[in-house]
């Protein structure tokens, strides 16, 4: 009767030692993720070549704006206090664009006039009403070379 339970305790003790090694395969090697593919097949970059995404979004304004009642942040930091509609403002993948209304401006809104043909933008509105406070404008995705 000893001699059977001995030879349980063995075999779940190679199943354990089965499952082990197969979670640390699965670990070192993931099913089902895609290698990205390498343009430069190795090789290091020149000084003009980028793996980082670029594109460009053009802002305007519906209604009557006066001068510098806004400012518009890129990832927190105020790049311009707007003086005239439109801007053109060149932006990276992963960017987060804001606008800070100084003055309100009844009536008038913020629209996103043009964007480069590689952008999207993620928790953009059509129109953005210029009230007084800090308002999200979007969150930049860039698919490819610009």
């Amino acid at each position: 009767m000893k001699l059977g339970f001995n030879w349980v305790l063995i075999f779940v003790s190679v199943i354990m030692v089965v499952i082990l090694i197969g979670v640390q395969i699965v670990r070192i090697y993931p099913l089902g993720v895609e290698i990205p593919a390498d343009p430069y097949q190795g090789q290091p970059l020149l000084p003009y070549q980028s793996l980082i995404k670029r594109g460009s979004i053009t802002l305007d304004v519906i209604g009557q704006y006066k001068p510098y009642s806004v400012m518009i942040f890129k990832n927190g930091d105020r790049i311009l206090l707007v003086e005239q509609f439109p801007v053109t403002v060149k932006i990276t993948d992963g960017d987060v664009l804001e606008l800070w209304v100084l003055e309100e401006l009844p009536g008038a809104a913020l629209i996103t006039a043009k964007t480069s043909e590689n952008v999207r933008l993620k928790y953009s509105r059509t129109s953005i009403p210029l009230e007084k406070g800090l308002h999200r404008i979007a969150k930049v995705f860039v698919n490819g070379m610009y």
